[in-house]
């Protein structure tokens, strides 16, 4: 049985009516009435600050390291969609998996062991890359980043790892989904092979497994490459 974005929802709504994915910022409070001479004057004050603003942004160097977060030698790494689609890009000439998964979601942490033993499997012919949801837009993503790799530090998840800092509903949205688990599958070309969910009941109640599905494909593309 699939954990829908939708399944998530009800079962949070008790938190959900104090606090919204999506939180608009409080109306500001109307601007008081200023002459001309100060409006003058305060636009100049700006037109300096912004330039200020600037030259100090121009002057400091941007930082272009992703935040990591590592213990023993597992690492959890930051990351937007594109930025995981640059690293399935780097492994032509290799089999990628990449599982979109969450901890509350039951189906994702029944199968995410399968997903580690694959790799360890097939450390040379096979990538697999997991892909974390729980940033739902609320706080900051790193604030997940300690929870999620105590995770996978439990189950020796010696693969790639990334924290999507995007909003799940938000990738949800971008990858047409509407549930997850779900795992590409990416052939030595680079080309996407599969992509496995269950949104048309296509494997019953239990739903994909890789077991089943995902490893008997991963194998049969490692025996063509």
């Amino acid at each position: 049985m699939l954990f829908t974005a939708f399944t998530r929802l009800a079962l949070l709504t008790p938190l959900l009516l104090l606090t919204s994915c999506t939180p608009q910022a409080d109306s500001p409070p109307p601007k008081e009435e200023v002459s001309s001479s100060e409006s003058t004057e305060n636009a100049a004050a700006e037109n300096d600050s912004d330039s200020t603003a600037e030259m100090k942004t121009e002057d400091k160097p941007a930082s272009s390291e992703p935040q990591t977060w590592k213990q023993d030698s597992i690492s959890l790494t930051a990351a937007t969609w594109p930025q995981v689609q640059a690293e399935i890009a780097k492994h032509k000439g290799k089999v990628v998996v990449v599982d979109l998964w969450s901890t509350w979601c039951l189906p994702c942490v029944r199968e995410l062991p399968h997903l580690i033993q694959l790799q360890k499997d097939y450390p040379d012919k096979v990538v697999c890359i997991s892909v974390n949801l729980n940033y739902d837009g609320r706080g900051e993503p790193a604030e997940q980043g300690p929870e999620v790799l105590e995770f996978l530090v439990s189950k020796d998840a010696q693969m790639v790892n990334f924290l999507s800092v995007t909003p799940d509903m938000k990738v949800y949205e971008t990858l047409d989904l509407a549930s997850i688990p779900v795992a590409f599958v990416y052939d030595t070309s680079g080309s996407l092979a599969k992509r496995f969910d269950n949104e048309q009941n296509e494997y019953g109640d239990e739903g994909f497994t890789y077991e089943k599905q995902i490893r008997p494909l991963v194998e049969e593309l490692v025996k063509g490459e």
